[in-house]
């Protein structure tokens, strides 16, 4: 029973999880509960920088998608009973911080949950391929991946017009490494129409201070984090430039999609969209183990000499 006692204490020691880690002047904070009572409220009252109104309809900003609140683009509540986290500079005004994530996990993995915007559809006879989304090399932002290739935001069965993506929540892409870079970001490369009719394409990053002349310091992404796993994060995607006078600086609906910075192959090789990460015994725990297993020899060694 000793024996038993031994072995059983070493495996229930809790495994340290890798997960990339946000890195950025921000913090998480509280996602209001009554931003949906609030949405489009002025934001040097507290509001959230993504808490606008949309021209897609009602309720149908990124917060609105991620809590369940909208049951036209499905009822599932991604941030869990009190709204989960949301970066953010924590004061009054457009409150958008820049962010990076740190590497420590071997791989990212993304899944496409919800996408509204007439940008993701390729119009091939004016230049324009569709929104393209990845991760890019802080120290060298033209080093990049591709999590979402241009084309691929586009589902030609969605309701608004074609281009809109409801509850998507497809199977995950296959997991993608961010090389050995050792602080990664997100960018998405868009294009769209101006008034008189001309045609831009830019990229912008969640370092925003790297964003084109054209938009220099709007950060056009939000970042949240799933309440129920600290690896994963939900990030949502403005491409409008600038101000406009319907929605704000945004509704930040336009790509929303799960990004997973912890790993278990195994798991994921058999296709199954878990969350599990990556588990590895830290120094402590495998020295406790061999502590266990030198005890159990000590044991048997005594057990034999008392029989001799």
């Amino acid at each position: 029973m000793k024996i038993f006692g031994i072995i059983a204490a070493s495996l229930l020691i809790p495994f340290a999880g890798m997960a990339d880690t946000i890195a950025s002047t921000g913090a998480l904070v509280g996602v209001p509960l009554n931003f949906q009572s609030t949405t489009g409220a002025n934001q040097n009252q507290g509001m959230p920088f993504w808490n606008n109104n949309t021209i897609d309809g009602a309720n149908m900003n990124a917060g609105d998608y991620l809590t369940g609140s909208n049951p036209n683009t499905g009822a599932t509540d991604y941030l869990g009973a009190g709204f989960g986290d949301y970066l953010s500079t924590g004061g009054p005004g457009v409150d958008a911080p820049n962010f990076t994530f740190l590497q420590s996990a071997v791989t990212v993995q993304a899944t496409l949950l919800f996408t509204d915007s007439i940008a993701n559809y390729s119009f091939t006879n004016y230049g324009i391929v569709g929104t393209q989304i990845g991760l890019y090399n802080a120290a060298n932002p033209g080093q990049t991946t591709t999590l979402f290739a241009a084309g691929t935001l586009w589902n030609p069965t969605g309701p608004s017009g074609g281009w809109g993506t409801y509850n998507n929540n497809l199977t995950p892409q296959s997991p993608v490494t961010a090389n050995t870079w050792a602080n990664y970001g997100v960018y998405a490369y868009t294009c769209g129409f101006n008034p008189e009719g001309s045609t831009y394409c830019v990229t912008y990053y969640s370092n925003a201070a790297l964003n084109q002349a054209t938009d220099p310091n709007h950060q056009h992404f939000a970042l949240f984090e799933d309440p129920q796993n600290s690896s994963t994060y939900y990030i949502a995607f403005e491409d409008g430039r600038g101000m406009n006078p319907y929605e704000g600086y945004g509704d930040y609906n336009d790509v929303i999609f799960k990004l997973q910075t912890a790993q278990n192959p195994s798991i994921n090789s058999l296709g199954i969209n878990g969350d599990s990460p990556v588990v590895t015994p830290e120094p402590a725990t495998l020295s406790i183990m061999g502590l266990g297993l030198v005890a159990l020899g000590l044991l048997k060694r005594r057990a034999s000499a008392v029989r001799g």
